[in-house]
């Protein structure tokens, strides 16, 4: 197996990963208990080894047989990289997907509108309260203890990680990087119950009050219009 894209220590850590992610599954998969055992002899054969040529010997057999478990990750019984945060990817493949303009309007394009155009102000409340309830849907589906875990990843392991994969922690580290001093609530400092029902209950007011607010713009514009043309007979 080539190893010249990885230094040894880089690999040894990965196995070190593969290690703590199989005893996730130890006790109710055979397979993960085995592999758990095999991986961590390797590993304590190295630190063991009597001489540097042994030890040298013992690292390249450990990062061969590493990297094949790793190339062949998909079919470990472990949780793959990310995993936890699939429902959030999936909302920022959304975000990503190319679209024609008037199914998905490109709001940097617009040009600035008259803000005593009631229409023009509808439209910029759309604006900025889609902008926000995007977000707001992203932070819901976040959660440190998921981040934490796949941050692990990153900070450990991050070469063996697609671009695809970091480039995602990275913006789901924004996304979670909440700063008091704007006046934006920090959720991951809730005191949440397993089923985060503090945090829940807070993201739905928040969105619930943002689709009400551009309904009763809508309602408002609604009533000027009938009553403006009311007017005129």
């Amino acid at each position: 197996m080539e190893q010249s894209k990885h230094s040894e220590e880089s690999i040894i850590k990965l196995g070190e990963k593969l290690i703590k992610e199989l005893n996730l599954e130890y006790s109710s998969n055979t397979l993960a208990r085995w592999m758990s055992h095999y991986v961590a002899e390797l590993v304590t054969n190295i630190n063991e080894a009597k001489s540097e040529s042994e030890k040298k010997q013992l690292q390249n057999e450990c990062c061969d047989i590493i990297l094949k478990l790793w190339s062949q990750r998909d079919d470990l019984p472990i949780k793959q990289p990310l995993e936890d945060l699939k429902s959030v990817l999936e909302i920022l493949k959304i975000l990503h997907e190319e679209k024609e303009a008037i199914i998905i309007p490109r709001w940097l394009e617009y040009n600035a509108l008259p803000r005593n155009n009631e229409w023009a102000t509808f439209v910029d409340l759309v604006k900025n309260n889609s902008e926000k309830i995007i977000s707001k849907v992203i932070q819901i589906n976040l959660h440190k203890d998921i981040l934490l875990k796949d941050q692990e990843w990153m900070k450990e392991n991050k070469q063996f990680l697609t671009r695809e994969q970091i480039s995602f922690l990275e913006i789901a580290e924004v996304f979670s990087d909440f700063d008091k001093n704007l006046g934006v609530i920090d959720l991951n400092n809730f005191e949440m119950s397993d089923d985060n029902i503090s945090k829940a209950e807070y993201m739905f007011k928040e969105l619930e009050g943002l689709v009400d607010e551009q309904k009763n713009e809508l309602s408002r514009i609604k009533e000027n219009f009938y009553k403006k043309n009311d007017d005129r007979k």
